[in-house]
């Protein structure tokens, strides 16, 4: 049936030969020009640096970008920004997901950015969402001086490693099979990696349980949540710094 479709769309929508140049713009300059003559699986490439793209406006300016095609034939395009961020401390970002962290001690109490070596540590992640998100993927990075606690052993870290899933989890099946959750979780030395194949819209909830092991300031890197078939979906939060005390 799947082939059946792709042969009933080829006959509908490929019935031209591909014979057309089509045209990238960016504002008033050009990014690139192709021809297309004939069918084939080549993908015409084209990088543009970003330190060209900030060349072609001025801060906060908006700039259209445009695919235009002359003759006949289908054009099939996609376009993707990617940048890395040059600031030290970077603050949250809202572009779909809303996602907070903060730690508190694993026996209970309030956010807290300071704790003593030995001490166990909860991980609270925090999502918002605003609309249904598939295939999520969250990546948040453990600061230095903390170590995720291990499962495997039988101590009361175990136990209280034991409650490290998605609160909405706890209600039973019938709040996951609507609300959803994290479905995968993979615990390694310097990072918690989080999936979920649905996440309904509303507030959502996840912690995991470390130790504070080595005396010292740790800066963290940013919790990153994004869809993974829809990168330009994503949201992180802001720099923390923890304190581990002898």
């Amino acid at each position: 049936m799947a082939m059946e479709a792709l042969v009933d769309y080829y006959r509908k929508y490929e019935k031209e030969v591909p014979d057309f140049t089509a045209v990238v713009t960016l504002g008033l300059q050009t990014l690139q020009t192709e021809t297309f003559k004939g069918r084939d699986t080549l993908a015409r490439i084209h990088d543009t640096p970003m330190a060209d793209l900030l060349k072609m406006g001025t801060p906060g300016e908006s700039l259209p970008l445009k695919f235009k095609k002359d003759g006949t034939g289908t054009l099939f395009y996609v376009a993707r920004l990617k940048y890395a961020s040059d600031l030290m401390y970077p603050n949250a970002l809202d572009s779909g997901i809303a996602i907070r962290r903060h730690y508190e001690p694993a026996s209970g109490g309030e956010a807290a950015k300071s704790f003593k070596a030995g001490d166990l540590v909860r991980v609270v992640l925090d999502f918002d969402l605003t609309k249904e998100r598939r295939w999520v993927a969250v990546t948040d990075p453990i600061p230095a001086g903390l170590e995720p606690v291990d499962s495997w052993f039988n101590t009361t870290a175990r136990d209280l490693a034991g409650e490290q899933q998605d609160e909405e989890e706890q209600g039973g099946w019938v709040d996951w099979w609507e609300r959803g959750g994290f479905d995968h979780v993979e615990r390694h030395d310097d990072r918690v990696l989080l999936f979920g194949t649905r996440l309904a819209e509303g507030h959502h909830t996840f912690n995991y349980v470390c130790r504070a092991t080595t005396a010292g300031t740790f800066r963290t890197a940013p919790a990153h949540a994004e869809e993974m078939y829809e990168p330009e979906v994503f949201g992180r939060t802001g720099t923390d710094v923890i304190e581990v005390k002898p």
